[in-house]
């Protein structure tokens, strides 16, 4: 038991880059069976102190900010076996789009810290990163009918006489239409050293961007609209080509020191342009298993 939404503003700062963390933080313990209830008041005292202590000594991580969290439960709550925080909310940061310079964009970002305490008092803490983006996906199947239309219209026009080749090369190189989306794409990795195992949102987020069809912008003039559109329809992507792209894209990362045995978990959701439902693809696997598949060493 414990409290849940709590709402903060969480200043992360690292060597070249700073952004504002606005989450909703969640702090659970277990209660022995003997006992009646928890001392609530310490566990949002405990918040508040993180927090406060956050302002005056910037963090440069989020997980950062959930294992201090973690910690100081387990110092106040010494008759708890497990103990779990969870931030999650919005980022902030500035980013430049073209020749528009800086703008500011919102993603969304998690942390989760478990401790898990044994009978020995020994205890076990893992972490769990995780960040959205939303990007623009094109469906390959339509963009194949628009394709076959086209070229059957060519074929069947009595006032168009085109070879088969010179057929083959305008369906080659004229642009297709297709219906597309947003998609928001999500990476959730488990770590359980914060000194040795450091990851990056943004860079989580840049992998995730990198794999849709295109990478959708706060503001487009219309040569940078026509380029995004013409872009996105050369790299078409089902749902599932998403996912795996982002696991791709996440290897060749080449993170520092992650173990075999991290989990780690791709999700998509499609909101669909011409369904009135959404499309949802994901992917859980470890980080050896992954590079396993891919066949890739580390």
């Amino acid at each position: 038991m414990g409290i849940v939404n709590v709402e903060k503003k969480v200043e992360i700062v690292q060597e070249n880059k700073k952004y504002s963390f606005y989450p909703k933080i969640s702090a659970l313990i277990s209660l022995p069976a003997k006992q009646r209830g928890i001392h609530m008041s310490r566990t949002s005292e405990t918040i508040e102190e993180v927090i406060n202590e956050v302002i005056f000594k910037p963090t440069p991580t989020i997980e950062r900010v959930g294992d201090r969290i973690v910690k100081k439960l387990l110092e106040r709550h010494p008759y708890t076996s497990k103990v779990e925080v969870k931030l999650e909310g919005k980022i902030i940061v500035q980013v430049r789009e073209n020749s528009h310079g800086n703008i500011q964009k919102s993603y969304d970002i998690s942390s989760c810290t478990t401790a898990n305490k044994n009978e020995n008092e020994e205890t076990e803490f893992n972490y769990f990163i995780g960040a959205s983006a939303v990007g623009m996906t094109v469906c390959p199947c339509a963009k194949e009918m628009s394709q076959e239309f086209a070229e059957e219209v060519i074929r069947t026009r009595k006032d168009i006489d085109i070879s088969e080749e010179n057929v083959r090369k305008l369906i080659n190189i004229l642009p297709f239409s297709s219906h597309n989306q947003r998609s928001k794409g999500t990476i959730i990795l488990q770590i359980n050293d914060l000194d040795n195992h450091k990851i990056d949102v943004l860079e989580l987020i840049d992998v995730i961007e990198e794999s849709m069809s295109g990478r959708i912008q706060s503001v487009l003039k219309r040569p940078e609209e026509a380029e995004l559109v013409r872009g996105a329809h050369l790299k078409p992507l089902f749902s599932e080509d998403v996912i795996r792209e982002m696991a791709r894209n996440f290897v060749q990362r080449n993170f520092p020191n992650l173990k075999d045995e991290f989990k780690i978990r791709f999700k998509i959701e499609s909101f669909e342009s011409i369904h009135p439902h959404n499309v949802f693809a994901s992917m859980s696997t470890t980080v050896g298993k992954l590079y396993s598949t891919l066949n890739i060493s580390k």
